[in-house]
């Protein structure tokens, strides 16, 4: 894992998400680079309950590297690893492209809208994760994983932790922060978006439960 020396968390990462091109095709390779590197922020949320939730994005990454390392020229974009599947018919075989990419653009989405509560000034980061939560995973989860997150929710630090956790060594203080993490949504908010879009318009997205 690569840092550049004092620079906030999301400024500091070696991989960043891409802006997304006029095709909405995202290269395979460095979204999941990028995703990588974002998986640590639930580490700056201070809490061990969010240790399933980090298993699972780093469990579907896994899943997405090990298929586009079997054709990177196949699957150079994530687009078109899932519409192989879905002429093949597997979209829903165990460990498929298409449901780890489900997953994970879910995961992603909870991110995306934690950070957007947080730059909006949202006081109670327990209310940006029950947001966040609600807006991305919680119809999807079962009782049994609704509990786990209610706990991790309820467990998230006070607006001041976090922004020194963010901060790292850098200077520059709150207003340093907002506007990294707030240029780093930029992008993000791309990538998320496009990869939604792109479920919906080929018909995978799920309302199963887990």
């Amino acid at each position: 894992f690569y840092f550049r020396p004092r620079m906030t968390f999301f400024a500091r990462a070696k991989h960043t998400f891409l802006a997304v091109p006029d095709d909405g095709k995202i290269a395979t390779e460095s979204f999941l680079d990028a995703s990588s590197e974002v998986v640590p922020f639930f580490d700056a949320l201070g809490s061990t309950a969010f240790s399933p939730v980090k298993s699972d994005i780093n469990g579907n990454i896994k899943k997405l590297r090990k298929k586009f390392e079997t054709d990177k020229e196949r699957y150079s974009t994530l687009q078109s690893m899932v519409e192989s599947e879905i002429s093949e018919g597997t979209t829903q075989a165990k460990n498929s492209a298409t449901d780890a990419l489900l997953w994970l653009k879910r995961a992603l989405q909870f991110i995306r809208v934690f950070l957007r509560e947080f730059l909006a000034g949202e006081e109670d980061l327990a209310k940006c994760a029950k947001t966040a939560y609600e807006a991305s995973l919680k119809q999807f989860h079962g009782w049994i994983v609704r509990g786990i997150f209610s706990l991790a929710v309820r467990a998230v630090p006070y607006r001041k932790d976090f922004i020194k956790t963010l901060l790292q060594e850098a200077e520059g203080g709150e207003e340093r922060v907002l506007e990294d993490t707030k240029a780093f949504l930029e992008t993000f908010g791309q990538n998320v978006d496009a990869i939604v879009e792109f479920y919906k318009a080929s018909g995978q997205e799920s309302d199963k439960t887990v």
